[in-house]
């Protein structure tokens, strides 16, 4: 498999990415750099990859949550770490909600222990604080970033597989940012 990366485009797009399957996408993480703070400024759209989109949209509908559209991050410190974000969803009239926020910095990956942004839930009471949710992000090309994400047990549809002591890892796709930051209305 690493073959084939080293054969691929050192710049990836995100339609590139979202076609790829979880295990080439999570070899591909580990050749990545972690974003500078001052590149995560802004709203971002979000992807899952085709892999586990439809999946993954189901579960997350079942579970009562809106249609995810992604992330956003300011490099403005909070509470002792380098930044602070939130998720992004979109709600069945079409209002956009956000919240399900994280405290974030850059910090080895569970990966490799190189650099990575990582995401931690648990500073908030949300649903990713609950499950021990942490996300980590990578520069995959220019505007586009590749994620992984994993949750303290598997939960059905969006962290679906065992992974030793926690859930197995997923991944999912950021491109931006597209907007200025917005804070949130709710954790």
């Amino acid at each position: 498999m690493n073959d084939m990366l080293l054969s691929e485009p050192v710049t990836w797009t995100r339609e590139a990415l979202l076609g790829r399957d979880r295990d080439t996408l999570l070899a591909l993480f580990a050749t990545l750099a972690a974003p500078a703070p001052a590149q995560m400024d802004g709203e971002f759209t979000g992807e899952v990859p085709d892999y586990m989109d439809a999946l993954w949209r189901s579960s997350m509908a079942a579970l009562g949550k809106d249609f995810w559209l992604g992330k956003s991050y300011t490099p403005a410190a909070w509470d002792g770490h380098v930044g602070h974000g939130l998720n992004r969803y979109r709600r069945a009239d079409g209002s956009i909600r956000r919240d399900s926020r994280f405290v974030w910095d850059i910090a080895p990956s569970v990966v490799d222990g190189r650099p990575a942004l990582v995401m931690h839930y648990g500073a908030f009471s949300n649903w990713g604080g609950r499950n021990d949710l942490i996300d980590e992000v990578r520069v995959a090309g220019p505007g586009v970033w590749l994620g992984i994400y994993h949750t303290a047990t598997p939960v059905p549809g969006f962290t679906p597989r065992q992974g030793g002591a926690r859930s197995a890892l997923e991944v999912f796709v950021l491109s931006g940012p597209t907007a200025p930051f917005v804070a949130a209305e709710a954790d």
